[in-house]
């Protein structure tokens, strides 16, 4: 194991990583791409509403692995919490939202994305689990992308306040 670092980004370079050697981060809003990912899940928020700034946290530990059947691969797990809000499908009224994910995915060499195996899969089994499986390209492995879709899988897409509306202006 090494220090926990708060820089990593979005795009990371699989030569970067030893293998069998975990690297640990933690990153927030303050980073970059983090900030745009909580930007864009509050977009549609009336800005004139009144309510708490969104956060979140990413700690995420990346191993570079390698085997028979899968080759040269990057494991990432994460643990994503957020605290955000997002508008009533209703009345627009910005509610809170939270998530809180486990996160793993598997990206193996992009010449491995064309094998008949990978053609309808979804999954990997990498490092002793079932993990999302994506490819790294020119070696380049996109993070954003992987965080990004993870999210948007989870997220309610049109949640409603319980019970009346909260923003009785459009009713």
């Amino acid at each position: 194991m090494s220090k926990i670092n708060n820089v990593l980004d979005a795009k990371i370079y699989v030569n970067k990583y030893s293998f069998d050697i975990i690297e640990e981060y933690e990153v927030d809003k303050k980073t970059a791409w983090v900030d745009e990912l909580l930007t864009e899940l509050e977009v549609d928020n009336d800005d004139e509403a009144d309510f708490t700034a969104a956060e979140m946290t990413i700690k995420t530990q990346i191993t570079r692995k390698t085997n028979n059947f899968l080759n040269d691969h990057l494991v990432v797990r994460a643990q994503l919490k957020a605290d955000f809000h997002l508008p009533c499908g209703r009345c627009l009224f910005p509610l809170p939202q939270a998530l809180d994910l486990d996160l793993s995915a598997a990206f193996l060499h992009e010449s491995q994305e064309k094998q008949p195996e990978y053609a309808e899969v979804t999954t990997v089994f990498a490092d002793n689990q079932e993990m999302e499986l994506y490819f790294y390209h020119k070696g380049v492995a996109d993070l954003k992308e992987f965080i990004h879709e993870q999210i948007y899988i989870e997220v309610e897409p049109f949640p409603r306040c319980v019970d009346e509306c909260k923003n009785p202006v459009l009713f």
